[in-house]
């Protein structure tokens, strides 16, 4: 490697052999996850193990320290944790579940 090499795991890389474990994209420069010793584009990662919100479905990842809440197996991201009823945010707040449902203290 002579020059625009990438280093991992303390080991050199050619740019060009720098690459996704899943969909084999070329990773120098570009935001990536490791999982068991691999590098994931943040799509990949997010569709193979990321948890997806109760709410929205879609993937939960640490990229730019986002926070999430956890409850009873299932996780939301902080701005979907929300009444099913009437919406307000649930972020730091008691709830009450029923049926599957998280509701505020009002709804519930």
């Amino acid at each position: 490697i002579t020059s625009g090499g990438v280093t991992y795991h303390d080991q050199p890389w050619h740019k060009e052999c720098f690459v996704c474990a899943g969909c084999k994209t070329q990773l120098s420069g570009q935001r990536f996850i490791s999982k068991d010793e691999y590098p994931y584009c943040v799509d990949c990662f997010s569709r193979f193990y990321a948890k997806k919100c109760a709410a929205c479905k879609k993937p939960i990842t640490a990229l730019g320290g986002a926070k999430y809440i956890s409850f009873e197996e299932r996780q939301w991201h902080g701005e979907c944790f929300n009444c099913a009823k009437c919406s307000v945010s649930l972020v730091g707040q008691e709830f009450l579940t029923r049926q599957g449902d998280i509701l505020c203290h009002e709804c519930g």
